[in-house]
């Protein structure tokens, strides 16, 4: 009997040990960061080219929303000269890129489990940038209509935030009140026209005779989420 016994217990121990073995190994291949799953190999350079610090987390890793705070999430893994603190902004230089490297899974405060990308900014990197580039950039998550549809606001509106594209994401004015500006619900973007140069808090008026009609919709992230939005022109 007590030889079953020894005999058991060291099929036990020898099932702990390579459980251990294996959560040191996976610990060690991923920095000692629970949640991260590095590739084998590097992945793609991806099209961000800024970000801003919402979290840090351990071993000076950060959160952080890409593009404006209007991107989506990723997970920022430092170099040995980075070291990150929340509200930090980052702007990629032109030698610069974020490289995708693994993936980074937490719970939020809302207790969502969320997966997002793992990347690192790397230095000395030359990507060529032609024009069909740009303008794909500068037209992303923008659909626009064959013909002018309905009418949406014959209001004025506030401008929220200006894209790198120079569009404007803007509000309905739903009222002025001894010089303070009450906005409604109705968020929209406005594309830049030649000699347009949006700029936030601006005021953009509706010609008189002409209302705010929906030429297309703009889809984009926000904290996580996806939004669509009507673009609008006065027509």
């Amino acid at each position: 009997m007590k030889k079953w016994f020894i005999y058991v217990l060291g099929i036990i121990t020898g099932v702990m040990l390579t459980f251990a073995f294996a959560f040191c190994v996976s610990l060690f291949n991923n920095s000692g960061i629970i949640g991260l799953e590095m590739f084998e190999e590097p992945g793609d350079y991806m099209e961000y080219s800024q970000f801003e610090v919402f979290q840090v987390v351990e071993l000076g890793c950060a959160l952080a929303y890409s593009d404006d705070s209007f991107g989506a999430i990723v997970f920022i893994i430092p170099n040995e000269k980075q070291q990150f603190y929340d509200n930090q902004k980052i702007v990629l230089k032109k030698n610069q890129c974020a490289q995708h490297v693994g993936t980074y899974k937490y719970n939020t405060k809302m207790e969502i489990e969320k997966t997002v990308p793992a990347v690192r900014i790397i230095d000395g990197v030359e990507l060529p940038k032609s024009n069909k580039t740009v303008t794909a950039k500068n037209n992303f998550g923008k659909t626009l209509f064959d013909k002018p549809g309905d009418c949406v606001s014959q209001k004025n509106f506030e401008v929220q935030e200006v894209l790198e594209s120079g569009d404007a994401i803007a509000l309905e004015i739903r009222e002025v009140i001894s010089g303070y500006i009450f906005t409604s619900d109705l968020e929209v973007l406005i594309l830049a026209q030649e000699g347009s140069n949006f700029y936030n808090k601006q005021i953009v008026k509706a010609p008189h005779g002409k209302c705010a009609r929906q030429i297309g919709n703009y889809k984009y992230q926000q904290y996580g989420d996806t939004k669509v939005i009507p673009i609008i022109a006065f027509k």
